[in-house]
């Protein structure tokens, strides 16, 4: 009997894996989190209720609560209207705190938690991604972290530090940019083998490290385009103390950047040297676009600065699979074999019978559990009371009624923000507030609303409203200019600066691509994403070179079609990915040729002004030197970080600008003498001591760009 009780066991043993191994496994779930209307209105309770492999999308709004990720789950931002979800709880514990292995944490604003960290991690092979982590005490914080990878982060003015490494190894930080905190990024000693590579440090102090092994560009090269040439190189960092120069101009300096560890330059222990980034970047990684892994085998030796104490980390970037030869499958037969009726038949009945077994084994067992349960909560003395649940464990009801209940509670201490979409994506507070997404649309008229898509307020010009969208008839992306009025005067000025514009067709020139009145008037134009009012300066000086030689192009050929600008100033030369500049607002210009359509608008930006345009009387009429003067003041700009002339009232402004000498850029950054010369020209209070023409102005800075070759 025993013995047949063992193979009873046995076979119902293996019928119930062969039944597990036939079920499919379970599709993970998807919960939605959001103020009002959704699953949830707490992340946490989101979390709690999810199982590992899930999905949480958290909707737009303000969640003051702290986040916990306990298992493997992806939980993602998603902007519905008013921007990425904050997480804010303003406490002293860390706004995120990611526990579990395999998590993704993605498009969300952590911010406001100044007295802890804003995203902990503690635990390995995760994804940090496409955050804006500002306004607490650290941004993020990696502790015994292994094999995670951060990318896309926007880190920014945090107190103390922007990025912290402790005790972290083998985790790869990429393409974030980490911004106005007290240090950008520290690592201990025990934070080894570290891959910080392509990031913008732009700090207080950007770095402190002890870790020896970390390394701070790329493993591999890059393809990408920079200053508008197709180039290739491993990458580093962008650093805003280096002060490295680029004599190829490939956007990789020349000399390497010091992460100072060890004092004495002597050292023989790699604990007592210094490690560098070997390939920094001279700007921005937005300046590098197009940027792609190289195709090269990555594994071959590559140029460059190695420290024979480096340790390179392990990187996220696969090399290719060769391609082998694939077997050639033999010709089908004409009778191919049959298969046997055991496989075609035989293993879908045997898993049905022992489902079918189970699933009898299964209610039976269930029905005797049920009667037993009831049996121990029987009342005594039969009394009519109701039976008490078994100490078991927690009710599902009872689990269900309890969250129910706390999310309500939570309600109450959320604040949502349906509509400011500046707030929710963490503007900076010393900005003055954009109009909200409401208003915004209100702005943009409807009657275009069936020519674009995707509208964004850009900004606000001196007569216009600025808009991106997507142009519905091909998906290219525009700008969009809208009249803020519509009365008599602004729609002539308006008119106007069409007409002075529309004709202009150059690459150093922002181009007009549609003008009409009807059904309301508005001006389309190429979309160029960047200013140079928007970098910071100085900036080296072959790059001015370069910004200011192009300038130079397009205003020689506007002058010689018969068009002045009388308004040129950072705000008003845009800039490509590819740092191309291009001269925009052509509302101020003046019509040379008296066969050209007239324009009579009468302005200018005073810090920027020509003498002849602050005393008229004095030094004569407007031409093309006074383009050639506000370009020398935008020159010295660009080259020392201050303009030439300035003072506290208007009027100081105005007689610095008619009686005072410039100083010497030369004063400011001795690198400017190489330009001095050509500065000082443009700014001669006298327009017949200036370059008399945009072509000779031309000749000067190429001879500069000829002498900087040799």
């Amino acid at each position: 009997m025993i013995r047949t009780r063992c193979i009873l066991c046995a076979g119902a043993l293996v019928l119930l894996l062969v039944c597990l191994a036939a079920i499919p496994p379970v599709a993970a779930a998807e919960r939605i989190v959001a103020p009002t209307g959704a699953e949830f209105v707490s992340i946490q309770d989101a979390i709690d209720w999810s199982s590992a492999g899930d999905t949480i999308r958290v909707r737009s709004g303000f969640y003051m609560e702290n986040v916990r990720i306990t298992k493997r789950l992806t939980v993602i931002g998603v902007d519905s209207g008013s921007g990425i979800p904050v997480i804010s709880p303003n406490n002293k514990d860390p706004a995120v705190v990611i526990l579990a292995d395999g998590c993704t944490f993605d498009s969300f604003s952590v911010q406001g938690n100044d007295q802890a960290t804003g995203i902990r991690v503690s635990s390995g092979n995760n994804t940090v991604r496409g955050n804006t982590v500002r306004g607490n005490a650290q941004g993020i914080f990696l502790a015994s972290s292994m094999k995670n990878t951060l990318s896309g982060n926007v880190i920014s003015s945090n107190n103390k530090a922007g990025l912290t490494l402790e005790a972290s190894g083998e985790n790869t930080i990429e393409n974030n940019v980490v911004e106005k905190n007290t240090v950008g990024i520290t690592l201990d000693e025990y934070s080894l083998s570290n891959t910080i590579a392509r990031n913008n440090f732009q700090n207080t102090q950007n770095v402190v490290s002890k870790s020896p092994t970390s390394v701070w560009y790329s493993s591999i090269p890059y393809t990408y385009v920079y200053l508008g040439t197709n180039q290739k190189s491993r990458m580093g960092n962008f650093w805003s103390d280096y002060l490295g120069k680029d004599a190829n101009g490939d956007g990789i300096g020349d000399s390497v950047y010091v992460i100072s560890i060890g004092a004495n330059k002597k050292a023989v222990h790699e604990s007592d040297q210094n490690i560098v980034d070997s390939y920094p970047l001279m700007d921005p990684k937005d300046y590098y676009t197009k940027v792609t892994p190289s195709i090269d085998d990555p594994t071959k030796p590559q140029p460059g600065i190695l420290p024979t104490f480096v340790v390179p980390a392990k990187t996220t970037q696969q090399p290719a699979p060769v391609k082998t030869q694939e077997p050639v499958p033999a010709p089908p037969s004409e009778n191919p074999p049959e298969a046997p009726p055991a496989l075609v038949f035989g293993y879908p009945l045997f898993v049905a019978g022992g489902a079918a077994i189970l699933l009898v084994v299964l209610i039976a067992g269930a029905v005797l559990l049920l009667k037993r349960r009831a049996a121990r909560n029987l009342p005594e003395d039969g009394a009519d009371e109701p039976p008490v649940p078994a100490d078991d464990g927690p009710h599902v009801v009872t689990k269900a009624k309890s969250a129910l209940r706390n999310a309500v509670e939570k309600t109450r201490s959320l604040v949502t923000v349906p509509s400011l979409r500046t707030v929710l994506a963490d503007t900076d507070p010393d900005e003055a507030p954009k109009p909200s997404v409401t208003d915004q649309k209100n702005y943009f008229p409807r009657e275009l609303e069936n020519k674009y898509t995707n509208i964004t307020f850009v900004g606000r010009g001196g007569i216009a409203w600025v808009f991106s969208a997507l142009r519905k008839s091909d998906g290219i992306k525009v700008a969009v200019k809208i009249p803020i009025s519509f009365d008599e005067v602004t729609g002539k000025c308006f008119l106007n600066e069409i007409a002075a514009w529309e004709t202009l067709r150059h690459e150093n020139i922002v181009e007009v691509t549609a003008v009409n009145i009807l059904p309301v008037p508005y001006v389309e134009m190429e979309f160029v994403p960047n200013s140079l009012e928007a970098l910071e300066k100085p900036l080296p000086v072959w790059k001015a070179v370069h910004i200011i030689t192009g300038v130079v192009e397009g205003l020689h050929y506007a002058h010689t079609h018969g068009f002045i600008h009388r308004d040129i100033k950072p705000h008003n030369i845009l800039l490509t990915g590819d740092m191309v500049p291009k001269i925009t607002d052509w509302g101020m210009s003046k019509v040379l040729a008296a066969d050209v359509k007239k324009s009579s608008v009468a302005g200018f930006s005073l810090s920027y002004a020509a003498p002849e345009q602050v005393s008229p009387s004095e030094f004569g009429r407007t031409g093309e030197r006074t383009d050639l003067y506000q370009l020398g003041v935008v020159f010295y700009e660009l080259v020392t970080g201050s303009i030439p002339f300035g003072g506290e009232s208007i009027v100081e402004v105005g007689n610095s600008i008619l009686r005072d000498a410039p100083i010497p850029p030369s004063e400011y950054n001795p690198d400017a003498e190489a330009v001095e010369k050509i500065i000082l020209r443009c700014l001669e209070k006298d327009p017949a001591n200036r370059f008399q023409s945009a072509a000779e102005l031309l000749d000067a800075l190429r001879g500069y760009l000829d002498e900087d070759d040799e």
